[in-house]
């Protein structure tokens, strides 16, 4: 048996202003083959469960491609055409595929990204058995449930279940060769956007629908998977969705999805959040630290600048706000910055400099301009930004920062950098001799995922909604596709 084993995930945010070419599903492009499988067979990602899987099954194992690009702007089309047509012809050779995708991608010339890219693929081999593992945070569409065999999601966030997500598929893929499961899979769509923050799933509300659905598992349905959706994707298919699928019984799969939409619904006010305007946002951090008497730093999580929600990673508004505040022992970063690295670098280790930080993205989607933060300090470490993420988020994960600098102002030392990456482990400022434990504040460009590799370290974190474009602020953006009616944009007609 010949059994494909691929990768081709993008988390897009249509208002982003960061690129998404071929070069940018890697680092340095897309792995193949032996490369591939090294990289991500221990990994923590969906595609080392698929493998396992895969092995397990028995036959020729190959991986035609593995492109994973952080979030960003929809994928050019010559990249989404090139890893389109890599993964066809794979799809023609083989005999099993099974695929490691997000769910939530959108290329320049197709809104749904994943759903065409299935449907060429079962152009290119109609009875083909395919296997999906994808982001709890896919937009899922008629078009993907139409054209794979079984697909299942992350049933955590911060997302630890990577791994177990491949596994499902695979062992969902084993069971249906060995005809064993005849599956059928009900789709339901539930009009409301929920804030990212509320979608954690150890937290209500979504604690709730999570066990919703797994009772349903309990009670004999092969998989559900309740995706919250990817609310900064501006397409007709965006929003919270139910994935269920039965044993040859469709109306069972369709009264199961529907039964946790329903509940998702009723909940629709809980998957909502105010915002907590910044300067008190960072008072709060500021009595935390002085009062708490636990130990480690306060995390003022900047989450409008996350890169894994497509943010520029250059914002520099809560890092102002929190020295005007009069805060100080605060570590910061990494900023993207190209420019202030390449003018760093030029001075040299030791030297004192004033210059622009920050701030120098592009945003139409923003209603104001980003601003550069001009900054004194002492240029202090000098060094290629590269790890692997060891933390339980995304091991494994390669990271390429480029060219990285620290910067110490006195009151605030902040990594800057030319490449992006989300907190999602320590390595980040110790790579540079940086202990975040001894820092009073520490400035993460994270929602939720650094959570586990930071919050062992810290007393307390912070939400700091700051400028950015990847806010949870739903209202501030300009929806031109987004199906409507939708809660809480329409609330009174939702």
């Amino acid at each position: 048996m010949r059994i494909a084993v691929g990768m081709f995930k993008h988390e897009t945010n249509t208002f982003s202003p960061v690129q998404t070419r071929w070069e940018d599903f890697g680092p340095g492009g897309p792995l193949f083959g032996q490369d591939a499988y090294e990289t991500f067979r221990r990994s923590g990602l969906s595609m080392a469960g698929l493998l396992e899987q895969a092995e397990l099954m028995g036959g020729d194992v190959s991986i035609p491609i593995a492109a994973r690009a952080l979030p960003s702007a929809p994928v050019s089309r010559d990249a989404f055409e090139r890893v389109s047509d890599i993964l066809c012809e794979a799809a023609a050779r083989c005999d099993v595929m099974m695929l490691d995708l997000h769910g939530a991608m959108v290329a320049e010339h197709f809104d749904d990204g994943e759903g065409e890219l299935l449907r060429r693929l079962r152009a290119a081999a109609p009875d083909l058995p395919l296997a999906l593992a994808l982001d709890s945070h896919a937009n899922i569409t008629p078009l993907m449930a139409r054209n794979c065999t079984v697909m299942v999601g992350y049933r955590t966030y911060p997302h630890l279940d990577m791994v177990e997500t491949g596994r499902m598929a695979g062992r969902l893929m084993r069971e249906t060769l060995a005809g064993n499961l005849r599956p059928v899979t009900a789709v339901r769509r539930c009009p409301l956007l929920a804030n990212m923050l509320r979608m954690v799933t150890g937290e209500q509300p979504m604690a709730q629908l999570i066990e919703a659905a797994a009772a349903a598992e309990r009670s004999g349905m092969p998989a559900v998977t309740v995706f919250t959706g990817f609310p900064l994707s501006d397409t007709a298919d965006t929003g919270l969705t139910v994935v269920a699928t039965a044993d040859g019984d469709p109306a069972r799969a369709d009264a199961v999805a529907q039964e946790i939409v329903d509940l998702a619904w009723s909940l629709r006010e809980q998957f909502t959040r105010a915002f907590e305007p910044l300067g008190e946002a960072l008072d709060r951090a500021k009595a935390l630290a002085a009062h708490s008497t636990v130990e480690g730093p306060v995390l003022l999580a900047d989450i409008s600048d996350n890169c894994h929600s497509g943010g520029t990673q250059d914002s520099m508004d809560v890092i102002e706000r929190a020295l005007d505040q009069g805060l100080t022992g605060i570590l910061a970063g990494p900023i993207v910055d190209p420019q202030a690295v390449a003018a760093m670098i030029e001075a040299g280790v030791g030297a004192t400099v004033t210059l622009a930080v920050g701030g120098k993205s592009s945003i139409p989607a923003l209603r104001a301009p980003l601003r550069p933060l001009r900054l004194t300090g002492v240029v202090k470490h000098i060094a290629l930004g590269r790890f692997t993420v060891e933390g339980p988020v995304f091991t494994g994960m390669r990271v390429d920062l480029g060219r990285t600098v620290v910067l110490d102002t006195g009151p605030l030392t902040v990594v800057v950098s030319e490449g992006r990456v989300e907190a999602l482990d320590p390595q980040q400022f110790r790579l540079f001799g940086l202990e975040p434990g001894r820092f009073r504040y520490v400035v993460l460009k994270s929602k939720v995922q650094y959570r586990p590799a930071f919050m062992p370290l810290a007393k307390a974190a912070v939400d700091c909604n700051g400028a950015g474009v990847a806010s949870m602020d739903l209202a501030a953006f300009d929806w031109k596709k987004l199906a409507r009616p939708i809660f809480p944009l329409d609330r009174s007609n939702a």
